[in-house]
């Protein structure tokens, strides 16, 4: 059975607003397609000026995949202090924090937002990105919709697209050895609920990760020392992923 990836990026003035992509059945391709556009024509950035929808068929089968078990966090501590007490000793404390206000001041060199994830060498810090503006991006990635419903079920209320979409690309993420931890904060000014993944751990859902309204926002992926740059960036582009079933919903008091 052919698999098809449908992708969708839209930008307005050449900053980008959104994307999502899906991997689906040949008969499935352009009702998607159609799917993808009414999103990137609706978004609380702006209108786009410029949409691009790409549309490739598989050339090889996709790695099924479990999702990360997710812990909705609950606390009163400051956002660096939550990330202190998830990441370690996984990830050096100071790290954590540090790389937490990059992304909140813009990690590319010009304090703007980048196109894809900073790679952050542990326990040094060393970023590995060749191009800082670009970074790396996780791609070739879906999940089904037996995961969206039991997502639904399990998250009640606090379920949103953004969260099933952030869930399979960092259950993706996570799945490369070399991979540690994934930390997010969305770029979007009205969504402020980000996570930080780990190794071992699962995926930590943080609300107040940043103040509503700001702008700025990324992802950093920590790696082991003497990780492989090209063969990590191989591996998320290029390497395709359907994320199958969930793996439990937990609250988790801090």
């Amino acid at each position: 059975m052919a698999l098809f990836s449908v992708k969708m990026r839209s930008s307005k003035g050449g900053v980008h607003i959104s994307g999502a992509e899906r991997i689906v059945k040949e008969e499935e391709v352009e009702q998607t397609v159609l799917e993808l556009l009414r999103r990137a024509k609706h978004h609380s950035r702006g209108e786009a000026d410029f949409i691009n929808v790409k549309v490739e068929k598989l050339k090889k089968e996709p790695l099924k995949l479990k999702a990360l078990p997710v812990f909705e966090v609950r606390s009163r501590l400051p956002v660096e202090e939550v990330l202190r007490r998830l990441s370690y000793p996984l990830i050096p404390e100071e790290l954590v924090v540090k790389t937490y206000k990059l992304l909140l001041k813009g990690p590319a060199p010009n304090g703007s937002v980048m196109r894809g994830a900073a790679v952050i060498e542990v326990p040094e810090g060393r970023r590995l990105e060749e191009d800082r503006f670009k970074g790396v991006r996780a791609s070739m990635l879906d999940g089904t919709e037996e995961l969206r419903r039991e997502l639904q079920r399990l998250a009640g209320d606090k379920f949103t697209e953004n969260f099933a979409e952030a869930l399979v690309l960092s259950t993706k993420v996570l799945h490369h050895p070399d991979v540690l931890g994934e930390l997010c904060i969305s770029d979007d000014p009205d969504y402020t609920t980000g996570y930080i993944s780990l190794k071992g751990k699962g995926y930590f859902r943080v609300e107040g990760i940043k103040p509503k309204g700001l702008k700025k926002g990324g992802r950093a992926i920590f790696v082991k020392k003497g990780c492989s740059f090209k063969k990590l960036a191989e591996y998320l582009k290029g390497e395709p992923v359907i994320v199958t079933e969930a793996s439990g919903y937990f609250s988790l008091e801090l």
